[in-house]
């Protein structure tokens, strides 16, 4: 039996549709989607977004200097007494922050939060884009063994009408039997027709995933690398580690901080300044003066401002640690789920495998029985009908294998993207 279902998958695999304009291997894909698709790659330039805020953030513990130069012409006012009217300027400002009420310190840690968030939001796309990728190449792979298998069940049923028709011609078949095939090869031609339109609705599913424009008559050759379902995991610590709880987890981190930097206003701030300058009537002038200063700023009252913004913040915090709570339910769920899926999937493709074999092996010993009168078309017209189910039914369990495992993989935020 395994020898007749590889004798009937290399017959897929040796028969050829039109040439196509280009052929894809899995590993190429793989390396193209990573560098061309348009969500990874908006996904990694937000991590690198937030990476470059979070940095900007220790700037309120490192002073702050700049310098100036100024020159003024009062030559066109009456009321000028200075001996001249020209006058310039330079100089050089040093202000340091000696305390802000905490808000340096909340600035920092929502900037790493923020950035806990983007670099989990790609491990997201990631997991995504490594589905999309699997799902897009098995419909195409899946789509163009359709072709080729309708077209053998074509050629099948013109053989049955050809056999039908001799025995109806020379009165061992009734016109109901051979009606019947006719139109069963009529059906057989249609469903090559689907197959063939379906085929240019995946090559384009399979287009945009690797962020191509329309380029249309692709063809992949080769299978993708699974694996087998091991023990079921512990659901509630996996959940944990998906990309989409540490997104929920690093916003509950950056509301916690919004809390702090609300606050801020609350409290007073302290800031040391100094300066040095020189001011005269040439482009170098000789008149230097300096400055020292320490200014403490003590807040009494905002109109609310900064209580309500507190209050808002607190609000916020609560909301986003009930969201990671809910994120934790949600994807021990949905883990569930697609490891159940994953499992069945894997036994599906096994029981149908050993129903193909079973069928061919029936198929082949009803066409010779029938061919020599010792079975009645009914009865082998039953057995053709489930040889063509159980042919469909095997490309449809590999696609769904496939499938499956790309829908647990993406479920713990996990694929084949580098």
């Amino acid at each position: 039996m395994k020898t007749i279902l590889s004798a009937w998958l290399l017959g897929l695999a040796l028969s050829a549709l039109a040439a196509p304009a280009m052929v894809l291997t899995w590993e190429t894909c793989v390396q193209e989607a990573a560098a061309n698709n348009p969500e990874f790659r908006a996904a990694r330039a937000n991590l690198a977004a937030a990476g470059f805020s979070a940095e900007g953030a220790y700037s309120g513990y490192l002073p702050q200097l700049s310098a100036g130069a100024g020159y003024t012409d009062t030559s066109g006012s009456t009321a000028s007494t200075t001996t001249s009217d020209t006058t310039y300027s330079t100089s050089v400002s040093l202000s340091q922050n000696l305390f802000a009420g905490f808000q340096d310190r909340a600035k920092v840690a929502q900037g790493a939060a923020n950035r806990e968030v983007a670099a989990a939001g790609l491990a997201a796309a990631k997991a995504k884009l490594s589905q999309d990728l699997k799902s897009a190449f098995v419909g195409l792979r899946y789509a163009q063994d359709n072709v080729i298998l309708t077209e053998n069940i074509a050629h099948r049923r013109e053989e049955n009408l050809r056999l039908v028709e001799l025995r109806f011609e020379s009165g061992n078949e009734n016109k109901g039997s051979y009606l019947l095939t006719k139109a069963s090869l009529a059906q057989a031609r249609y469903e090559n027709l689907q197959a063939q339109q379906d085929l240019t609705s995946t090559q384009a599913q399979l287009d945009r995933v690797l962020g191509r424009g329309e380029t249309g008559g692709l063809e992949v050759r080769g299978d993708i690398p699974l694996s087998e379902p091991g023990k079921a995991p512990d659901f509630r610590q996996l959940a944990r580690e998906v990309p989409d709880y540490q997104q929920a987890a690093g916003q509950q981190k950056s509301a916690a901080a919004g809390v702090t930097l609300a606050r801020s206003g609350l409290y007073p701030s302290l800031n040391l300044s100094g300066s040095v300058g020189r001011t005269g009537d040439n482009w170098n002038p000789d008149g230097t003066h300096r400055s020292v200063g320490l200014n403490l700023n003590v807040p009494l009252y905002s109109g609310g401002k900064d209580y309500y913004a507190t209050k808002s913040a607190v609000s916020n915090l609560e909301a986003a640690a009930s969201n990671t709570d809910s994120a934790e339910h949600q994807l021990v769920v949905r883990l569930k789920q697609t490891h159940a899926g994953y499992i069945e999937s894997v036994e599906k493709l096994k029981v149908d495998q050993a129903f193909l074999d079973a069928a061919m092996t029936r198929a082949d010993i009803a066409r010779t029985k029938y061919n020599n009168g010792l079975m009645t078309f009914e009865n082998w017209d039953i057995i053709e009908n489930d040889l063509i189910q159980r042919q469909k039914s095997f490309l449809q369990s590999r696609r769904d294998r496939v499938v499956a495992e790309a829908a647990w993989e993406q479920a713990q935020g996990k694929g084949v993207i580098p």
